[in-house]
């Protein structure tokens, strides 16, 4: 208790969030202290509680599905400390699709960021999921063939390899072959492997004629004499893209969650840009590359064409191009209205509260407005 008869010192220093005092001796009778304790404690001007980290951290698990840079973000975000700056304990755990999406249905996990393509059919198919955002719309794919061919067009009746029918990689090889004039009915598809690697390990056996195949594996195929067919990246209409995949019970019952998953990959996009050293060492450490070097070149490769988006809107056009190269398996495409599965609405409220300027600067507010034009729903 104090007491009424004495009078207190209270000292403050420079680093202290109260700014309205120099650094000094004040004195104060015991009712004045308490008067003062009960302002700075319901004060808006102390800033101790927003730069903090949170108390008690919630824990979640997050599934990824490619040990790839489509996953780099939730790599950096664990390694980096952004998921706990945002509140976040996160296990992340790999699985082969689909079961990162089928975590996320079942509850098991909070969110998996998925391939556009099983993304949407996902959502349109089960109205407990909803898409809240995208922070990846390229890929650093290459369809890489047997030494004997030289033209996508020769892969009519061949061999060609993905980790299963239905995942990304096999979507993406549709839109190729659709776009040389081949019927993906004349296609021998075959699973060979839940990763990049393992496709190629089915390409130099000669299990497969064909596969598309993500750096660093494709560079090391093109130094041993197999052809790239065609680099994904030079295709401006095949997107892509990378969803973050929600239960919608999350998004309406629990956003913080998914706020903080949105905010933590946002600021780990940040430091993929900003620090080269530490992307790499991530990577190498999650089994994205096999060395030092491999490493440094999928870093340059992603780092030249900013793949990884600094505005996580889920783009009009990748929606659009996911439902015309699915339209003729899945017709009922063309009259399902996406508005109810794609929600875009948390990042539009981190840009009106100028947070991805904060992070990213403020030279990132014509990117923001660009983005915005673009994103699904306007």
């Amino acid at each position: 208790m104090f007491s009424r008869e004495k009078c207190y010192e209270i000292r403050f220093i420079s680093q202290t969030p109260i700014k309205f005092f120099a650094q000094g001796v004040v004195r104060f009778s015991c009712s004045r202290i308490i008067v003062l304790i009960m302002a700075l404690l319901l004060s808006p001007i102390s800033t101790f509680a927003e730069s903090s980290p949170p108390a008690k951290l919630q824990k979640v698990t997050a599934l990824y599905g490619a040990r790839s840079g489509a996953s780099w973000p939730m790599w950096m975000a664990k390694d980096g400390g952004y998921y706990r700056k945002q509140g976040l304990d996160v296990e992340l755990v790999f699985g082969v699709h689909p079961a990162p999406i089928a975590a996320v249905i079942s509850g098991q996990a909070a969110m998996t960021p998925a391939g556009a393509d099983p993304a949407l059919l996902s959502v349109s198919k089960d109205p407990s999921l909803v898409l809240l955002g995208s922070y990846l719309n390229k890929g650093s794919f290459a369809l890489v063939a047997a030494k004997n061919t030289t033209q996508i067009n020769q892969l009519a009746g061949k061999r060609i390899g993905v980790g299963r029918v239905g995942d990304p990689p096999y979507h993406f090889t549709l839109s190729l072959l659709r776009k040389h004039g081949i019927n993906p009915k004349d296609i021998q598809w075959l699973s060979v492997g839940v990763d990049a690697a393992a496709r190629a390990a089915s390409l130099h056996t000669g299990q497969i004629d064909a596969t598309l195949v993500t750096a660093p594996s494709y560079f090391r195929l093109e130094a041993a004499g197999f052809p790239v067919l065609a680099v994904l990246s030079d295709y401006d209409d095949i997107y892509v893209s990378t969803y973050y995949l929600f239960r919608r019970d999350t998004s309406l019952n629990n956003r913080i969650v998914a706020e903080a998953f949105i905010k933590a990959h946002a600021e780990a996009i940040k430091r993929f840009y900003d620090d080269k050293a530490f992307a790499m060492q991530v990577m190498m450490k999650y089994g994205g590359a096999k060395d030092m070097e491999d490493a440094g070149r999928v870093y340059n490769l992603f780092a030249k064409s900013r793949m990884f988006e600094s505005i996580p809107y889920v783009l009009r056009g990748s929606v659009e191009a996911v439902i015309e190269r699915q339209l003729q398996e899945q017709p009922y495409l063309k009259d399902f209205d996406f508005s109810k599965a794609v929600d875009n609405s948390l990042v539009d409220r981190l840009v009106k509260e100028g947070f991805f300027e904060r992070v990213f600067g403020p030279a990132m507010r014509e990117e923001q407005q660009k983005k915005q034009a673009l994103s699904y729903g306007r």
